[in-house]
């Protein structure tokens, strides 16, 4: 009985700042209802807000309020029962009752747009400008009741417009990852579309050594290296019918280190796709040379993207090491000692000259294995996280990083072969 009581007390709540904003303000019944939008679920705001209308008629009376009164909430909520003779409706004060209408307009102007698309959509997001008439005076209706339970007229108009695309066309919105944005202008009565970007999801493998991820150019304008994974994957955006594209990736290598094992994870970000749906793409093949190999396994979200550029992923490295002195036994044990180490690395020396930041930085090294392949040469293998930079961590880059292969066998000690055999999966 007790959570009975609190239902019928929540009812009369209802219907007491019904009364209160009625007497004050003429509202049609969605923008009454609205006010009321996180009760009663699967209803309409419309349908909801008639049926409080039909409620306050059937039980309100002189007895409750005066004579004017009735007259005020007829008139300003449009209840027949208590009108006076000749009195007619007052407009809505917070759309000027065209609401209706202008939902029924934006939704046909929105499939007319979207029939009308250059580019297949297979999921839409629908958005609502901000600044309209309809919400300034929707705020002053809400701070005289001070309501919780209530619906903004933006959101109604996006839920009320996706519902109507999306039935009209066929089309489900997409809250993740849209093809389309569908911008609703509330002011200009008009619809707007913003193909957003189509964001692929692969991995590339690099066998080939003088190979950098994006295109090295020298001042002279020349390009340092003749290829880059950037080259390749613009194949992909002509394959989508995109205008440009952008290359996200899991960090990077050196040009002169291959990329081995399962590969780099990446993100392609085609711009203004003409094709979007990847099942159909997949038939047309990208001819890549022999020594890089660029998978794409399908599309992905922008939360993808920012996994991957900004999470330290674990890396394993195989580097062949030239000691010019020699090694010596006691140095293989000294080097081994390395594993589980906390490295402090200042930016190296060849990195600042790119006119990168001098930062200081720790990152640990999990594990070292060595081979010895001669006196003068070591086969190592670095477990390490992400953002270590190898080479000096061998070299020691004149003191610059610490703990290093230089530092603990008092030798120079060069790398002078690296790749990349791991890079620990994303997501």
């Amino acid at each position: 009985m007790e959570v009975l009581e609190s239902k019928w007390k929540s009812c009369g709540s209802v219907l007491e700042a019904s009364v209160r904003v009625l007497l004050k303000f003429p509202l049609c019944d969605r923008c009454l209802g609205r006010l009321f939008a996180r009760l009663g679920r699967g209803l309409d705001n419309s349908e909801r807000g008639r049926a409080i209308k039909t409620l306050l008629a059937m039980l309100l009376s002189e007895e409750l309020l005066s004579k004017e009164e009735l007259e005020v909430l007829a008139v300003n909520g449009g209840l027949p029962v208590h009108a006076p003779p000749g009195g007619e409706v007052r407009q809505c004060y917070v759309c000027r009752s065209e609401l209706d209408r202008v939902i029924v307009e934006l939704g046909e102007k929105a499939v007319r747009r979207l029939r009308e698309v250059g580019f297949e959509v297979t999921g839409f997001l629908v958005g609502v400008k901000t600044g309209s008439e309809f919400e300034k005076r929707e705020r002053e209706v809400i701070g005289l009741l001070g309501l919780d339970t209530w619906e903004s007229v933006r959101r109604e108009v996006k839920r009320v417009v996706g519902k109507y695309i999306s039935k009209e066309l066929s089309i489900p919105p997409d809250f993740i990852n849209p093809d389309v944005l569908v911008i609703v202008d509330l002011v200009s009565r008009d619809v707007y579309l913003k193909p957003l970007p189509l964001l692929l999801r692969g991995r590339y493998v690099k066998i080939g050594r003088y190979v950098s991820q994006l295109p090295w150019y020298r001042r002279n304008g020349s390009r340092k290296y003749k290829l880059s994974i950037h080259d390749i994957c613009a194949e992909f955006s002509k394959i989508f019918g995109g205008e440009d594209f952008v290359l996200h990736a899991a960090g990077r290598e050196d040009a002169d280190a291959r990329m081995l094992g399962d590969g780099r994870p990446v993100a392609i970000e085609i711009k203004n796709p003409t094709r979007r749906s990847f099942s159909s793409a997949r038939s047309q093949s990208v001819e890549l040379p022999p020594w890089i190999r660029v998978e794409v396994s399908g599309r992905t979200t922008r939360e993808y993207v920012r996994e991957i550029k900004s999470r330290s992923a674990r890396k394993t490295y195989r580097v062949v090491v030239f000691v010019a002195e020699g090694l010596t036994e006691k140095d293989i044990s000294k080097i081994s000692s390395l594993s589980n180490t906390v490295v402090h690395q200042r930016t190296p020396t060849r990195v600042l000259r790119r006119r990168r930041k001098d930062v200081a930085r720790r990152r640990r090294v999990y594990d070292i294995a060595l081979n010895v392949l001669s006196k003068y040469l070591l086969e190592v293998l670095v477990s390490t996280d992400g953002g270590l930079y190898v080479k000096e961590f061998i070299s020691g880059d004149g003191g610059r990083t610490t703990p290093s292969f230089s530092e603990v066998i008092g030798k120079s000690a060069e790398a002078v072969l690296l790749d990349v055999v791991k890079v620990e999966s994303m997501l």
